[in-house]
């Protein structure tokens, strides 16, 4: 078995998408993965599964997701290696300790194009700022994210790409979630 991180996006938003992580635990189990660890209510999940392959993972989890809950929501899936690597790479260490929920690392469903990827990081985001890398970008907050040009959405919407954004505290907690 092989261990995987699936981020599902847009769940639990408020009132919308609502489901429950023991339910989401219980549905994943009964469809063969094992180890199905979730943290918060927000759709991160460590699991072992005997695919070989992040796409049929994600598949497979959305197939879930859907036949159980009725939603047909996006699954990003990273490899214990990538949580690892993202969490060495931060590029504002100092921030993410002292403010873990104003530094947003934003997961990216394909590698942008490296010309939006330019463009974008040539604008002036200033108060805020943005560091990018193959398959995430990460966002240090001067205030808060709702008050900020620099939202997720719009980001991956300038990159031409889909994805899922999570917090630092967020990002450290799947981190300790993983076998060792």
């Amino acid at each position: 078995m092989r261990e995987w991180v699936c981020l599902l996006r847009a769940i639990n938003l408020g009132a919308r998408n609502k489901v429950g992580m023991p339910q989401l635990r219980k549905a994943l189990d009964a469809a063969g993965f094992e180890n199905v660890r979730t943290y918060v209510q927000s759709g991160n999940v460590v699991l072992e599964s005997e695919h070989r392959a992040a796409g049929k993972v994600a598949a497979a989890v959305r197939s879930v997701v859907k036949e159980e809950f009725g939603l047909d929501t996006p699954v990003l899936v990273r490899t214990p290696r990538d949580i690892r690597e993202i969490v060495a790479w931060c590029p504002f260490p100092e921030e993410a300790a002292a403010r873990p929920t104003a530094v947003q690392v934003v997961h990216f469903d394909t590698k942008p194009a490296a010309a939006r990827v330019a463009a974008t990081l040539a604008e002036d985001w200033s108060p805020d700022r943005l560091e990018v890398r193959a398959w995430e970008a990460c966002i240090l907050y001067s205030a808060t994210m709702h008050a900020s040009r620099l939202q997720h959405a719009a980001l991956l919407k300038r990159l031409g790409v889909g994805g899922t954004a999570r917090n630092w505290r967020t990002m450290l907690a799947i981190a300790d979630l993983l076998s060792d």
